[in-house]
């Protein structure tokens, strides 16, 4: 069953579906909106943004614009998408703390992997969604954004709490890496630059990265420069030009090739689908 909210236009800002792996390839045709799929029952394999990672039940994904996805799974469960202009994560990143975190996150593991009571309070959210739209009240648009705002902040709270139980577990180094890249991304690009400040070979440097990240040195420092060009595409008239230079590239052309190899979309039209394209 489908649940659809319409803007005062008539135009589709948020649907929430029932899906499985055989209707999988068709929910991307609006890429340029943000997904949450809850994985009620999966085995296989996901891969976003060329990290690859074992899903199993009781898991949710959180999917960015323009992110390249994969899905090697038998899975059912229920997917969200909702356009930028109804609930922006760009916007509130910093009041709910899921950039970086639930969305976006290549530096680690992109899904949360819930306990069964996890999963079912989590999934109180869409059934909520499910339940208002089965009817028209007045103040729906309100309503759900609310209902969507809360959700993304308990998701934020039991991501941090596994986080914290997770770096017990790792190695300090992963997060070293990690703080390093966050820091420099934009002023250095080289790996020599990294290795030496945590003390190891180049080819020690690169093989950590391939452990902990499942990419190679250049493709994190990339994805990173990405997420940021993304962030700043959609929320100023910065021309890409300067965006480029803003987030480490001395070669605007450059830029836009790995970006769309990234993406499979170039920065201009990038822009165009999100920032151009507004609904409401």
């Amino acid at each position: 069953m489908t649940h659809t909210l319409y803007n005062k236009k008539n135009e589709k800002i948020l649907t929430v579906l029932s899906v499985a792996s055989d209707t999988f390839s068709t929910l991307f045709e609006n890429p340029n909106f943000y997904g949450v799929f809850f994985l009620k029952k999966a085995n296989g394999i996901l891969k976003i943004d060329a990290q690859e990672i074992t899903i199993s039940n009781d898991h949710i994904l959180f999917y960015y614009p323009y992110q390249k996805i994969k899905l090697q799974a038998d899975f059912e469960g229920v997917f969200i998408q909702f356009h930028p202009d109804f609930f922006c994560i760009d916007i509130h990143a910093k009041d709910i703390g899921c950039q970086g975190l639930l969305f976006n996150n290549f530096m680690n593991d992109t899904v949360l992997r819930c306990s069964r009571n996890e999963f079912d309070d989590l999934s109180t959210f869409y059934e909520n969604i499910q339940s208002e739209l089965s009817k028209k009240e007045i103040g729906q648009l309100d309503m759900v954004s609310s209902q969507l705002k809360m959700f993304l902040i308990k998701a934020v709270r039991y991501k941090k709490g596994k986080q914290e139980i997770e770096s017990i577990k790792k190695e300090n180094i992963h997060y070293q890496i990690e703080k390093l890249i966050d820091e420099y991304y934009i002023k250095e690009s080289s790996a020599e630059f990294y290795a030496k400040k945590i003390e190891v070979s180049i080819s020690t440097f690169n093989r950590l990265c391939k452990k902990y990240f499942q990419n190679s040195f250049v493709t994190l420092l990339n994805l990173k420069r990405i997420a940021s060009a993304k962030n700043k595409l959609f929320l100023t008239n910065v021309s890409i030009k300067d965006i480029a230079y803003e987030v480490g590239y001395n070669d605007p052309l450059y830029f836009s090739r790995v970006f769309k190899k990234h993406t499979n979309i170039s920065p201009k039209e990038f822009r165009k689908q999100l920032k151009n394209n507004r609904l409401i």
